[in-house]
């Protein structure tokens, strides 16, 4: 069974000091997990590995059956691993599908013009709408990201992420 994402005896340590101790995990396609644990057990160090922050020690890491660790985080995006942290980073003052155009658009390609009219974008602003229903704010589409709950912002973020 190829998972999404599976880490294989991972190891992390700095200097003498291990951090990461032979961690294994399979995460199937739109499985959710958690991982907790008090400050200073290693969770950051841990996706600081898988999203190619840091490089392992020893053990590997997969995604869908390839393995990334070694890669460069760009490289890891483009193979469709991304990371968003625990600030909430979205721009306040554009609505939900404004926020996500952003990252569709860049996504896609399209570079920075005055020359062309963002709602002409079929494209963009078809993918835009797919992810509001993918993150579940079509309701709140038109609405200023400032004005959002927390939760919804982190969704909003996590909508960018995958944008």
């Amino acid at each position: 069974m190829t998972y999404s994402l599976e880490l294989k005896s991972l190891r992390k340590s700095f200097g003498k000091t291990d951090i990461i101790r032979g961690v294994d995990l399979a995460v199937t396609a739109g499985e959710r997990i958690a991982i907790i644990g008090p400050n200073g057990a290693g969770k950051s160090t841990l996706f600081n590995l898988i999203s190619g922050r840091l490089a392992p020690t020893s053990g590997e890491v997969l995604l869908n059956g390839q393995r990334i660790d070694g890669k460069q985080p760009y490289e890891i995006n483009r193979l469709g691993l991304s990371r968003s942290f625990q600030i909430t980073n979205i721009f306040p003052k554009l609505t939900v599908f404004e926020n996500l155009r952003c990252g569709v658009l860049w996504s896609l390609g399209y570079k920075y013009t005055f020359l062309r009219f963002l709602s002409n974008l079929d494209d963009a602003n078809e993918r835009t709408e797919e992810l509001i229903k993918q993150i579940g704010l079509e309701k709140k589409r038109d609405v200023h990201a400032v004005n959002l709950t927390y939760a919804e912002q982190r969704a909003l973020e996590i909508g960018v992420t995958i944008a």
